[in-house]
């Protein structure tokens, strides 16, 4: 199969992408829940430096609590009232730096958006417009002239993702 992707990182409107969102304070020290939008092992680790909407760049201090929702503290942002005003602020990396962070043979979820799908016989099937982390396996959410199709990125439905030549091929699941 193709790369499988990775990172929920999404497009940031500019060459950047979105890896977080903060949620709000958790505790009176100043740190705050965040929702990850990344898998990129390491991303939230403490030393890191994120780019804050509206703030600038915040270096993560500390770590804890689960991967899927993380409390991390900020350098300068000592109090809950410090932490409340990043509530609701993206966080965003370059898209360099994460094309760096990935494994190899995986891609990043902004890249495949926007990509054309088509069948092996070269029959065109629409273009991905989002992705979807269902359980396991990834879902390409693809517009096909107004009509959604969603397929699974597993090795018996996509057979080859060409980031460079903008196309994904797949077989849709009503031909296996």
């Amino acid at each position: 199969m193709a790369p499988r992707s990775t990172s929920r990182s999404t497009s940031g409107g500019d060459d950047t992408l979105v890896v977080g969102q903060i949620r709000g304070p958790h505790g009176v020290r100043g740190e705050v829940r965040l929702d990850p939008r990344s898998d990129v092992p390491g991303r939230f680790a403490p030393g890191a430096t994120l780019d804050c909407e509206g703030v600038g760049p915040l270096t993560i201090t500390s770590l804890r609590g689960p991967d899927d929702q993380p409390i991390v503290g900020f350098a300068g942002y000592g109090s809950r009232e410090a932490a409340l005003t990043l509530r609701d602020k993206y966080l965003r990396v370059s898209r360099e730096i994460s094309r760096q962070a990935i494994e190899s043979g995986r891609v990043l979820w902004a890249d495949l958006v926007g990509l054309a799908v088509q069948t092996p016989e070269g029959a065109p099937l629409g273009t991905v417009r989002d992705l979807i982390r269902a359980g396991a396996a990834d879902v390409l959410v693809i517009d096909n002239d107004g009509k959604e199709l969603l397929l699974p990125m597993i090795d018996t439905v996509v057979r080859s993702v060409d980031v460079s030549g903008g196309r994904i091929v797949v077989t849709p699941l009503e031909e296996l």
